[in-house]
């Protein structure tokens, strides 16, 4: 089971307390062996290794779908759901439909750990609209690329692993990603601006070869889904706790920290409005019962409060 991030993420260490759930809920009759930091496979080649059988199981972020169908997108349009309350209620909302398509590219679900928030790491202070101008910012799917054009700036694919030599010989400027990852990676050594945008909570994803899991036993089956949903039940609680120490840890590290100003968010509020209706767009019936249900929930629990 590869999975593209070192171990310290939250990500990574419930993928191998899954690993080691699955173990002893089927007497070792099944047995995951957990391939972290990308030393098996990078990051963007492993959904299709999962969709092959060239591995049975993998974790990805799950927008980096969003070409095969948009309901992935959901996940990183930004300010859509940039709390952890309202990300809950936008993957409830989404769930079903999400599920449907992963089986239609041959992955069967197993859980989600959801990341902490997406701010902006950049070599150069950013406080305005304008700052992105021209910044050469990685991207990772077309969601993405799609926000860095709206800020007028330059989007650039790159390897996980490439990330940090490109911003040495100045390839790149920026970049969206969780606190944690800036944590993990020392980002204060190479990126130490940080403006604390929180656009979205992606999630990533971890998935087997439906194949492979229809061939299996309905008890093996049934012990999986077990430690799957404790899984992903460790993953919203954990990493929630993490917000405060990564950020902590950022700061402690050296990072130059700026909270949003008003004017900014106002500005990314009316990309999030034109990103989700585009996205509303794409397949209205699916795109748009999801946006009207995830707004539903909002409101029940504002009304619960």
């Amino acid at each position: 089971m590869p999975t593209p991030f070192g171990d310290r993420n939250q990500p990574t260490q419930i993928a191998y307390d899954f690993a080691e759930d699955v173990q002893n809920l089927t007497n070792g009759d099944i047995n995951i062996l957990v391939k972290s930091n990308g030393r098996a496979l990078p990051h963007l080649a492993i959904p299709a290794a999962v969709m092959s059988g060239k591995v049975v199981a993998g974790e990805f972020l799950l927008g980096l779908l969003d070409k095969k169908d948009s309901v992935f997108q959901h996940d990183i349009i930004p300010l859509l759901a940039n709390n952890y309350k309202d990300a809950q209620l936008l993957w409830q909302a989404s769930k079903n439909n999400t599920e449907k398509q992963l089986n239609k590219l041959g992955l069967h679900y197993l859980y989600v750990v959801p990341w902490t928030p997406y701010s902006f790491f950049s070599t150069q202070e950013v406080t305005r609209v304008s700052d992105f101008n021209g910044l050469s910012i990685r991207t990772f799917n077309n969601t993405v690329t799609a926000l860095i054009k709206n800020l007028d700036a330059k989007p650039v694919q790159l390897p996980f692993a490439e990330i940090q030599s490109a911003f040495s010989e100045g390839k790149l400027n920026g970049r969206f990603t969780s606190l944690s990852v800036g944590e993990d990676t020392k980002i204060w050594t190479y990126a130490p601006y940080l403006n604390d945008l929180r656009l979205w909570i992606p999630k990533q994803v971890v998935v087997m070869n439906k194949a492979f899991f229809d061939s299996l036993d309905v008890k093996t089956q049934k012990a999986i889904e077990t430690a799957a949903a404790k899984a992903e039940r460790n993953g919203w609680t954990q990493t929630q706790e993490r917000v405060e120490t990564d950020l902590a840890a950022l700061k402690d590290g050296g990072v130059f920290y700026k909270e949003p100003s008003e004017k900014l968010l106002k500005e990314l509020e009316k990309m999030k409005q034109r990103m989700t209706q585009e996205w509303i767009n794409q397949n209205p019936t699916q795109n748009g019962g999801i946006y009207r249900a995830y707004q539903d929930a909002q409101k029940q629990a504002l009304k619960a409060q």
